[in-house]
């Protein structure tokens, strides 16, 4: 690898969820299921992790590295790599940016986001942990946002149903008492019928 740091970024669909995921890593990458026991150094330069959490994905999956400037994945799992449906040798293989690498259930693209840029945000390696805390948070705050507004939504549709009720209630006729109504029958006094005759 030259001098020069280069910046890749990974995109995938977690497995789970369905959500789209990304993350940038500076090369060389190792990606895996416990970031304790992947590689701190790699041909003395320091080494990226990237944490992806599924029991398929062996705690040190897989290495990316450039090798005359060019994208090379290498194969350290059990369950092996894949890259396009195919697996890769044990002793690695070159790719390009776009290509589909196959670890465990994740399915992820690389692409090199910047060699030479001098004004990137430089990567804090103390922090490559945070495309598992980022997915962590995520989570329980879209469940919370969906409960309040379920809540919500349940709250303007009893209130809604109550107000109708009142407003039906109002409308309606109603009949009047029979024993006040004018037409009662039982009130009304009944006398001989006088038929006029003629003299």
């Amino acid at each position: 690898m030259s001098g020069e740091p280069v910046v890749i970024q990974f995109n995938w669909e977690d497995p789970v969820t369905g959500e789209s995921q990304y993350a940038s890593r500076q090369l060389p990458v190792a990606i895996g299921r416990e970031t304790s026991k992947m590689p701190t150094q790699l041909e003395n330069q320091p080494v990226s992790h990237l944490e992806l959490i599924h029991q398929q994905v062996s705690r040190c999956h897989a290495v990316i590295s450039m090798t005359n400037r060019q994208l090379y994945l290498s194969d350290k799992s059990a369950n092996g790599t894949f890259l396009n449906g195919r697996p890769i040798q044990k002793n690695g293989q070159i790719f390009k940016p776009k290509d589909t690498i196959r670890i465990g259930p994740f399915k992820l693209t690389a692409m090199i986001i910047n060699t030479t840029d001098a004004n990137s945000t430089e990567l804090n390696r103390e922090y490559s942990h945070l495309a598992k805390s980022e997915m962590a948070t995520a989570e329980p705050n879209a469940i919370l946002g969906w409960l309040i507004g379920g809540g919500i939504l349940l709250l303007m549709g009893i209130g809604l149903w109550l107000g109708g009720q009142a407003l039906l209630n109002r409308a309606r006729p109603t009949l009047d008492d029979p024993a006040e109504s004018s037409l009662n029958l039982s009130n009304m006094e009944i006398g001989a019928l006088e038929i006029p005759t003629k003299p």
